[in-house]
């Protein structure tokens, strides 16, 4: 069982330096979510209007610039319009209005439990072993510049940020052994090895990352040709960790 032992070495590890570099090395927004900064957005406003704009964002001051006509990627600097983002009440022309933008994902995630269906006379099962996955898909975020009035009669506003991404996954893990799994081909019972690919769609909002995975196993060993879940699908909660 040595290999087991060195993977879920492995895993711990990889686990704690996550969680190290998050505590560490960057604020916990940075790696959690896609914060909302400077760059190229699509600007949607309270009237419904659209358009390609160049936000530049320092701290709670925001200014917005248009886009030069039939130049993509080039700001009108004579266009800014700023504000600070706390204080945007009606009147504003930033009021109530979303800004978009499109990405590609690049995260760690880990699935929490992997439903499993019937096979081989072995009911449904729920699976929550330890597991590591790289995950790569199209992202759409959207930053909500959102106002209120408290009950002191003052305004006060916030970006609030949700996203959608789907994409692929790979991945290694461990999944228990024993006879039931295995048609009573064996008498062992171990943790295997398992390589795990898929698809998956994740829902974000603000530090939260959670994700429906269509995922399906390979045992590594020589026990993968007994195996009743042996690149069978499964229907997986995920979770992401970081966001990069």
């Amino acid at each position: 069982m040595k290999s087991v032992r060195q993977l879920r070495g492995f895993l711990l590890s990889l686990a704690g330096l996550v969680i190290l570099y998050i505590q560490g090395c960057a604020p916990i927004g940075s790696i959690a979510v896609h914060e909302f900064g400077t760059g190229f957005y699509e600007l949607k406003t309270g009237n419904g209007e659209s358009a390609k704009v160049y936000a530049e964002v320092n701290d709670d001051s925001l200014v917005v610039y248009k886009i030069k006509t039939g130049v993509p990627k080039l700001p009108d600097p004579a266009s800014g319009q700023g504000i600070t983002m706390n204080k945007v009440d009606t009147g504003n022309f930033l009021f109530n209005s979303t800004f978009i933008k499109n990405s590609i994902e690049f995260d760690i995630s880990t699935i929490l439990t992997k439903m499993r269906p019937p096979a081989s006379g072995v009911p449904v099962q729920m699976n929550a072993n330890l597991n590591a996955l790289a995950y790569t898909g199209l992202r759409k975020d959207y930053y909500a510049l959102r106002s209120h009035t408290t009950v002191m009669n003052r305004s006060t506003s916030y970006i609030k940020q949700y996203g959608f991404d789907v994409g692929i996954f790979a991945g290694i893990g461990i999944t228990p052994i024993n006879p039931t799994v295995t048609n009573d081909k064996t008498s062992l019972e171990y943790d295997g090895i398992v390589f795990q690919k898929g698809i998956a769609a994740f829902f974000t909002v603000d530090y939260i990352s959670i994700g429906i995975a269509l995922g399906f196993d390979s045992l590594i060993g020589d026990d993968s040709e007994i195996w009743i879940y042996h690149n069978r699908p499964y229907i997986g909660l995920a979770l992401g960790i970081a966001n990069f």
